[in-house]
Protein backbone atom coordinates (compact mmCIF):
# COMPACT_ATOMS: atom_id res chain seq x y z
CA UNK A 1 0.00 0.00 0.00
CA UNK A 2 0.80 3.39 -0.47
CA UNK A 3 -0.50 4.29 2.96
CA UNK A 4 2.23 3.45 5.58
CA UNK A 5 1.00 4.66 8.98
CA UNK A 6 -2.40 5.37 10.47
CA UNK A 7 -2.77 7.46 13.76
CA UNK A 8 -5.95 6.54 15.72
CA UNK A 9 -7.83 9.01 17.98
CA UNK A 10 -9.56 6.39 20.61
CA UNK A 11 -12.32 8.14 21.86
CA UNK A 12 -15.36 8.34 19.33
CA UNK A 13 -13.15 6.90 17.06
CA UNK A 14 -12.62 3.08 17.85
CA UNK A 15 -14.90 3.71 20.93
CA UNK A 16 -18.28 4.61 21.55
CA UNK A 17 -17.53 6.98 24.38
CA UNK A 18 -18.22 10.46 23.70
CA UNK A 19 -21.52 10.72 25.34
CA UNK A 20 -20.51 9.20 28.31
CA UNK A 21 -17.76 11.51 28.73
CA UNK A 22 -20.21 14.38 28.23
CA UNK A 23 -22.11 13.18 31.36
CA UNK A 24 -19.25 12.97 33.51
CA UNK A 25 -17.72 16.49 32.80
CA UNK A 26 -21.79 17.56 33.70
CA UNK A 27 -21.74 15.73 36.48
CA UNK A 28 -18.34 17.34 37.77
CA UNK A 29 -19.29 20.78 36.47
CA UNK A 30 -22.41 20.62 38.73
CA UNK A 31 -20.59 18.93 41.54
CA UNK A 32 -19.00 22.76 42.03
CA UNK A 33 -22.67 24.18 41.23
CA UNK A 34 -21.32 25.05 37.48
CA UNK A 35 -24.55 24.54 35.62
CA UNK A 36 -23.39 23.73 31.25
CA UNK A 37 -25.98 23.02 28.89
CA UNK A 38 -25.88 19.54 27.70
CA UNK A 39 -24.82 20.70 23.94
CA UNK A 40 -22.60 23.30 24.61
CA UNK A 41 -20.32 20.35 26.44
CA UNK A 42 -21.15 18.08 23.91
CA UNK A 43 -19.12 19.96 21.30
CA UNK A 44 -16.36 20.52 23.74
CA UNK A 45 -15.71 16.80 23.77
CA UNK A 46 -12.78 15.63 21.90
CA UNK A 47 -10.36 18.47 23.86
CA UNK A 48 -8.43 17.30 27.08
CA UNK A 49 -9.48 19.14 30.52
CA UNK A 50 -6.90 21.23 30.26
CA UNK A 51 -8.33 22.98 27.35
CA UNK A 52 -11.93 22.54 28.17
CA UNK A 53 -12.71 23.74 31.63
CA UNK A 54 -11.13 26.95 31.05
CA UNK A 55 -13.27 27.17 28.03
CA UNK A 56 -16.38 26.99 30.47
CA UNK A 57 -15.37 28.95 33.59
CA UNK A 58 -14.45 32.26 34.15
CA UNK A 59 -11.19 33.24 35.41
CA UNK A 60 -11.98 33.48 39.12
CA UNK A 61 -14.10 29.91 39.00
CA UNK A 62 -10.82 28.59 37.45
CA UNK A 63 -8.70 30.12 40.17
CA UNK A 64 -11.08 28.72 43.01
CA UNK A 65 -12.25 25.03 41.91
CA UNK A 66 -10.85 24.44 38.47
CA UNK A 67 -7.95 21.99 39.18
CA UNK A 68 -10.09 20.34 41.82
CA UNK A 69 -12.72 20.25 38.97
CA UNK A 70 -10.49 18.63 36.67
CA UNK A 71 -9.42 16.24 39.38
CA UNK A 72 -13.27 14.92 40.76
CA UNK A 73 -13.97 14.60 37.12
CA UNK A 74 -10.77 12.07 36.75
CA UNK A 75 -12.10 10.61 39.94
CA UNK A 76 -15.41 9.71 39.05
CA UNK A 77 -15.06 8.90 35.37
CA UNK A 78 -13.13 6.10 36.67
CA UNK A 79 -15.50 4.81 39.42
CA UNK A 80 -19.02 5.11 37.75
CA UNK A 81 -18.55 6.17 34.05
CA UNK A 82 -15.62 4.48 32.26
CA UNK A 83 -17.13 0.81 32.42
CA UNK A 84 -19.93 1.77 30.57
CA UNK A 85 -17.39 2.03 27.23
CA UNK A 86 -18.07 -0.28 24.79
CA UNK A 87 -15.49 -0.79 21.17
CA UNK A 88 -17.32 0.64 17.76
CA UNK A 89 -18.48 -3.12 16.31
CA UNK A 90 -15.79 -4.38 14.30
CA UNK A 91 -12.62 -2.41 15.03
CA UNK A 92 -10.12 -5.35 15.79
CA UNK A 93 -10.81 -6.87 12.63
CA UNK A 94 -10.56 -3.05 11.02
CA UNK A 95 -7.37 -2.79 12.25
CA UNK A 96 -6.09 -6.27 11.77
CA UNK A 97 -6.75 -5.51 8.40
CA UNK A 98 -4.26 -2.39 7.86
CA UNK A 99 -1.52 -4.52 9.83
CA UNK A 100 -2.15 -7.95 7.49
CA UNK A 101 -1.42 -4.84 4.26
CA UNK A 102 2.28 -3.93 6.25
CA UNK A 103 0.45 -0.36 7.68
CA UNK A 104 2.07 0.53 10.88
CA UNK A 105 -1.00 1.75 13.79
CA UNK A 106 -0.46 3.66 16.84
CA UNK A 107 -3.26 5.22 19.02
CA UNK A 108 -3.21 8.48 19.91
CA UNK A 109 -4.60 9.88 22.81
CA UNK A 110 -4.11 12.68 25.56
CA UNK A 111 -5.78 10.27 27.70
CA UNK A 112 -4.11 8.94 31.25
CA UNK A 113 -1.91 6.01 30.70
CA UNK A 114 -4.18 3.33 32.56
CA UNK A 115 -7.40 4.80 30.24
CA UNK A 116 -5.41 3.93 27.38
CA UNK A 117 -4.32 0.83 28.40
CA UNK A 118 -7.99 -0.05 29.63
CA UNK A 119 -9.34 1.06 26.13
CA UNK A 120 -6.48 -0.84 23.85
CA UNK A 121 -7.55 -4.30 26.03
CA UNK A 122 -11.02 -3.73 25.67
CA UNK A 123 -10.33 -3.25 22.12
CA UNK A 124 -8.10 -6.26 21.93
CA UNK A 125 -5.10 -4.84 20.04
CA UNK A 126 -2.46 -4.15 21.88
CA UNK A 127 -0.56 -7.08 19.27
CA UNK A 128 -1.35 -4.64 16.46
CA UNK A 129 -0.09 -0.87 17.80
CA UNK A 130 3.70 -0.01 16.58
CA UNK A 131 2.64 2.98 19.31
CA UNK A 132 0.81 4.89 21.16
CA UNK A 133 0.62 7.97 23.39
CA UNK A 134 -1.16 9.43 26.53
CA UNK A 135 -1.77 12.44 28.42
CA UNK A 136 2.24 12.52 29.34
CA UNK A 137 3.18 13.26 25.51
CA UNK A 138 1.59 16.44 24.87
CA UNK A 139 2.11 19.86 27.32
CA UNK A 140 -1.56 20.45 25.37
CA UNK A 141 -4.23 18.40 24.44
CA UNK A 142 -6.01 18.69 20.58
CA UNK A 143 -6.49 20.88 18.96
CA UNK A 144 -2.21 21.34 19.30
CA UNK A 145 -0.88 18.72 16.97
CA UNK A 146 1.44 17.57 19.29
CA UNK A 147 -0.02 14.04 19.81
CA UNK A 148 -0.45 13.66 16.73
CA UNK A 149 3.16 14.26 16.59
CA UNK A 150 3.94 11.94 19.68
CA UNK A 151 2.29 8.97 17.95
CA UNK A 152 4.01 9.84 14.22
CA UNK A 153 7.37 9.57 16.31
CA UNK A 154 6.17 6.48 18.16
CA UNK A 155 5.70 4.51 14.39
CA UNK A 156 8.54 6.52 12.37
CA UNK A 157 6.55 6.37 9.35
CA UNK A 158 6.79 8.91 6.55
CA UNK A 159 4.39 11.88 6.95
CA UNK A 160 3.64 11.71 3.49
CA UNK A 161 2.45 8.33 3.54
CA UNK A 162 0.51 8.80 6.90
CA UNK A 163 -3.08 9.35 7.87
CA UNK A 164 -4.83 10.60 10.95
CA UNK A 165 -8.29 9.14 11.92
CA UNK A 166 -10.40 10.94 14.11
CA UNK A 167 -14.10 11.71 15.01
CA UNK A 168 -13.50 15.91 16.21
CA UNK A 169 -13.22 19.41 14.39
CA UNK A 170 -10.09 19.32 17.11
CA UNK A 171 -8.82 16.05 15.65
CA UNK A 172 -8.99 17.45 12.72
CA UNK A 173 -7.41 21.04 12.97
CA UNK A 174 -4.88 18.81 15.39
CA UNK A 175 -3.93 16.85 12.34
CA UNK A 176 -3.54 19.33 9.55
CA UNK A 177 -1.47 21.55 12.12
CA UNK A 178 0.92 18.67 11.85
CA UNK A 179 0.63 18.77 8.17
CA UNK A 180 -1.10 15.42 8.03
CA UNK A 181 -4.40 14.34 6.05
CA UNK A 182 -6.96 13.37 8.14
CA UNK A 183 -10.16 10.71 7.69
CA UNK A 184 -12.89 11.90 9.81
CA UNK A 185 -15.40 9.74 11.19
CA UNK A 186 -19.26 10.75 11.88
CA UNK A 187 -19.23 7.59 14.77
CA UNK A 188 -18.40 10.26 17.44
CA UNK A 189 -21.89 11.90 16.97
CA UNK A 190 -20.40 15.18 15.62
CA UNK A 191 -22.46 16.79 12.92
CA UNK A 192 -21.16 16.63 9.70
CA UNK A 193 -20.54 19.92 9.19
CA UNK A 194 -17.92 20.38 11.61
CA UNK A 195 -16.15 17.66 9.71
CA UNK A 196 -15.99 18.77 5.80
CA UNK A 197 -12.46 20.41 6.18
CA UNK A 198 -11.16 16.61 6.78
CA UNK A 199 -9.73 15.15 3.51
CA UNK A 200 -12.30 12.14 4.10
CA UNK A 201 -15.20 11.54 5.59
CA UNK A 202 -17.22 8.26 6.44
CA UNK A 203 -19.71 6.82 9.00
CA UNK A 204 -17.16 5.23 10.79
CA UNK A 205 -13.78 2.95 10.51
CA UNK A 206 -15.64 0.32 8.71
CA UNK A 207 -16.53 2.17 6.07
CA UNK A 208 -13.51 3.70 5.82
CA UNK A 209 -11.80 0.24 5.31
CA UNK A 210 -14.57 -0.83 2.81
CA UNK A 211 -13.37 2.60 0.77
CA UNK A 212 -9.39 2.00 2.00
CA UNK A 213 -8.86 1.94 -2.03
CA UNK A 214 -9.61 5.54 -1.90
CA UNK A 215 -7.83 6.37 0.47
CA UNK A 216 -4.74 4.63 -0.68
CA UNK A 217 -5.54 6.38 -3.48
CA UNK A 218 -4.23 9.82 -2.03
CA UNK A 219 -1.27 8.70 -1.17
CA UNK A 220 -0.38 7.76 -4.98
CA UNK A 221 2.22 10.48 -5.52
Amino acid sequence: MNLKGVLFDIDGTLIDSNDIHCDAWLEAFEHFGKKVERDVMRNQIGKGGDLLVPDLLTAREMQRFGKKLQDYRGKIFKKKYMERIKPFPGMKRCLQQLDDAGVKLAVASSAKPDEVEYYTGLLEIDELLAGSTSTGDAKISKPSPEIFQAALERIGTDPLRTLVVGDTPYDILAGHRAALPVAAVLAGGFDRQLLTKAEFLFANVEEMMEKIQVVDDYFNE
